[in-house]
């Protein structure tokens, strides 16, 4: 949350008046001229979604400000919505003020989840502004929800209201007034794509996100016909889509979108269950084999039974969707970039606190050709990631998100092959190297020209351009670089920067919370215990402190990061979890490539090191210098710092 200024309690009337909807249909005039016997018949197709209100309206009087916990906490107006009609209807749930309020919408926190789900704190006015009013009587509108409903369905919602805990005196709030009404509106709807392999678990489109189709020759854009064929994993296209920069429209389908309108990119990952492959019983270094397989998945519903195996050859229904218990999630394309910066050095930001982390989480931009966003505390890319789009449930990528794209990038439906190195020293999104490297890390630039079996080069380029060693996202050699083989798929995914994850290791003290990190220099920026506080590193004289006091509050909600069993060492890999893509991708050994010497997995030799009590948070994908070390299976572990070498990546939940 915000830095607290000091609090008062002082009086808002707040009254919540939940009532009534209004349907809206289009109709279309058909005029038919014939000679014929028989006669015309012309009939409009059923349109009939009934709002039936579950609970009392909400009636918040002399209310004060409290922390989202507590608002989530809240008796909720409940009501549900149900589509009558054999076909298709589209739905958007709107929230209208009334005339006679007088709060500003920035100061109210909402939360619309379906029945029985976990909300999401969000304030008002970060929802799309709705503008096209049809009540009287109302000033403004916030479009909460859209969707789709299928012949017959019904779905059961809850709404919870509450005054934001960082509303203070000083914002002039005393004695105002809010008042506001639920408005459903619904269209008849044209059955969506879907693709029969997926099981229905495809892609969930909400908020600002834009089905997008992109061009396989060139990259360029055109926005996707959601009822025409714009995705199919069994052809390894995945689907995308995008946010589109503020006061940008959506041009509508089959239109093309120029590049300068897109803010980011998404990719969708179906939720799956997988054959177990590897037990992952290693507690050290051993032997390395080539253990690189097509691993087998199959898609499931979250309607359907939770597949629960825990031994090679059993199912085992992937944890990154467990946690959030979604059909999927939407991940980001590449690197996340540093909106406006002009040089690597200007991409280098860690904002000074929290406050200034919330503000600027509007410098996101996920985008192919822009510089990485590093040099950023993990405390600090959690706020940021937790504030881009918190309707869509936005958060820093976790290490089990991580391993669901690798496995899915190793099935049938991914290019089951190693993704090429993006190998641009500026740390530029969505290159892609020329050659593919044949050595790991050798603390030099060993060219593929003059060593071709011992290349491990990397280079520079111009922002847009190609360089001498790599290509840049608009030239198609660089979907050697994605997760498919084509445009549709993950770029950044082997070396760029590294990227933190939020993972990271329980710190030992019995109290079930993750470590702060190393020490009193390397650390997360969280609060919480220090793990290897006695580590001299630069001689610090500090370095007897033994937590992080004045830092930002670690989540408490479980499901925004993963925690490993805390160890002091960083090759007892059966610590790992099944489906982070660490402990299965074993066994492990040392490999040397000239004077360094580098852990290793099974998996194309990218190397693999899991957090620890020096080092105890995750990083994956490796760096621009890395060679066959990185990679998507490249595991790593990390400070938690703010270090230029590491970047952050975010995935969409909901």
């Amino acid at each position: 949350m915000k830095n607290k200024k000091e609090k008062y309690m002082y009086v808002i009337m707040v009254i919540i008046i939940l009532l009534i909807i209004t349907i809206g249909v289009s109709y279309a005039l058909w005029i038919m001229r014939s000679e014929q016997k028989e006669e015309n018949i012309l009939s409009t197709s059923c349109l009939n979604v009934t709002m039936e209100e579950e609970l009392n309206n909400i009636s918040l009087n002399n209310t004060i400000p409290i922390s989202d916990e507590e608002g989530l906490g809240k008796v909720p107006y409940s009501f549900k919505i149900k589509n009558n009609c054999e076909e298709y209807a589209d739905y958007t749930i709107n929230l209208e003020m009334l005339s006679e309020t007088t709060l500003r919408s920035e100061y109210v926190k909402t939360s619309l989840s379906e029945k029985g789900d976990k909300g999401v704190a969000t304030k008002l006015n970060a929802y799309r502004e709705y503008k096209e009013l049809k009540s009287t009587g109302t000033k403004e509108g916030r479009q909460i929800k859209r969707g789709k409903l299928k012949p017959s369905e019904e779905r059961s919602y809850e709404l919870r209201i509450w005054l934001d805990e960082d509303v203070t005196k000083e914002d002039g709030v005393e004695g105002s007034i809010y008042k506001s009404k639920v408005v459903v509106e619904s269209v008849l709807g044209e059955k969506p794509y879907t693709e029969s392999i997926l099981n229905g678990t495809d892609p969930v489109l909400d908020g600002g996100l834009i089905p997008i189709k992109i061009n396989e020759e060139d990259g360029t854009v055109t926005r996707a016909d959601e009822t025409e064929k714009w995705y199919s994993y069994s052809e390894q296209q995945w689907a995308n889509a995008v946010v589109l920069r503020d006061g940008i429209e959506d041009p509508g389908a089959n239109e093309p979108i120029d590049e300068n309108d897109i803010e980011s990119y998404f990719v969708w990952i179906p939720r799956y269950r997988y054959e177990i492959f590897d037990e992952g019983n290693y507690d050290g270094l051993g032997t390395k084999e080539d253990k690189t397989q097509i691993i087998k998945v199959e898609f499931e519903s979250k309607d359907e039974e939770v597949k629960s195996g825990t031994s090679k050859g059993q199912m085992l229904t992937h944890p990154a969707f467990t946690s959030f218990n979604t059909n999927g999630f939407w991940v980001g394309k590449f690197e996340t970039g540093y909106d406006g910066a002009g040089s690597t050095a200007e991409a280098q930001v860690n904002p000074i606190d929290e406050a200034a982390s919330i503000e600027a989480a509007n410098k996101v931009i996920i985008k192919p050709n822009v510089y990485s966003w590093r040099e950023i505390q993990v405390s600090k890319a959690y706020i940021v990631g937790r504030n881009y789009e918190e309707t869509l449930n936005s958060h820093l990528m976790k290490n089990t998100e991580w391993g669901a794209v690798a496995y899915l990038q190793h099935s049938k439906y991914g290019s089951h092959t190693s993704v090429r190195i993006n190998n641009n020293l500026n740390y530029l999104t969505g290159y892609a190297a020329i050659h593919e490297p044949t050595t790991g890390y050798t603390e030099t630039n060993e060219l593929c020209s003059v060593t071709p079996n011992a290349c491990n080069e990397f280079g520079g380029s111009e922002k847009g351009q190609d360089g001498e060693y790599n290509t840049n996202y608009f030239n198609k050699s660089s979907v050697v670089a994605s997760t498919t083989g084509n445009y549709t798929g993950i770029y950044d995914m082997s070396g760029g920067a590294w990227e933190y994850m939020m993972s990271g290791l329980d710190d030992g003290t019995g109290s079930g919370k993750l470590s702060s990190g190393r020490n009193n220099i390397y650390n997360s920026g969280f609060k919480g215990k220090l793990t290897c506080p006695e580590c001299n590193d630069n001689s610090d004289v500090n370095n007897n402190i033994l937590e992080v006091i004045a830092g930002i509050d670690l989540p408490k909600d479980e499901r925004y990061y993963d925690k490993y069993d805390y160890n002091t060492s960083s090759t007892t890999y059966n610590r790992g979890f099944l489906g982070d893509a660490t402990k299965e991708i074993g066994p492990f050994q040392t490999m040397k490539y000239l004077s360094q010497s580098r852990n290793v997995s099974s998996w194309y030799n990218d190397e693999a090191w899991l957090t620890s009590s020096g080092v105890p948070w995750v990083g994956r994908g490796g760096i621009f210098t890395y060679g066959t070390g990185a990679g998507i299976f490249n595991l790593d572990h990390a400070y938690g710092n703010s270090v230029s070498s590491h970047g952050y990546r975010l995935v969409l939940a909901f």
